[in-house]
């Protein structure tokens, strides 16, 4: 199951990519050639980055290929190495529910306001904090219950 949630993801992600690329490009032939840019164009692309940026963290979290420091990790013993691992992704887990749980709050407040160059929501691009708390802690709780079964 969450090989096809993973696949989603991927789509979902490779759409902003080409819609972000879609909206440089418009906003440069609008520029440069009709001599006026898309307001637009300046703001959406910014706010889709976003998106892709945290749902590409979940895909490299579920790829185990984000940056780690480990040099020292490595130098302990295995029963240790396990343990502090475990931690490690337990408090990670801890992070990305409080930050899903005050980007909710956040949402609530501030979300129903429009952005500046469009009627559109903020919520609706701010959406990808709580989305994206959830997707992580579905990716580090499924790592640790593989390094729980590894003990």
């Amino acid at each position: 199951m969450l090989r096809y949630l993973d696949r989603l993801i991927e789509i979902i992600v490779g759409a902003l990519v080409a819609l972000t690329a879609i909206a440089v490009c418009l906003n440069v032939f609008y520029r440069y050639v009709l001599g006026s840019g898309l307001v637009w164009a300046d703001e959406v692309p910014g706010f889709l980055l976003v998106w892709i940026a945290f749902l590409g963290a979940y895909l490299a979290a579920r790829e185990q290929g984000h940056i780690a420091f480990d040099m020292l990790l490595e130098s302990f013993p295995p029963l240790l190495k396990r343990v502090v691992k475990v931690v490690g992704d337990m408090a990670v887990i801890g992070f990305f529910v409080l930050l899903g749980i005050m980007s909710w709050q956040m949402i609530e407040r501030v979300g129903g306001r429009s952005i500046e160059t469009l009627p559109i929501p903020q919520g609706v691009f701010m959406s990808v904090l709580p989305l994206a708390s959830a997707l992580m802690v579905v990716a580090l709780s499924v790592r640790l219950v593989q390094r729980w079964r590894n003990f």
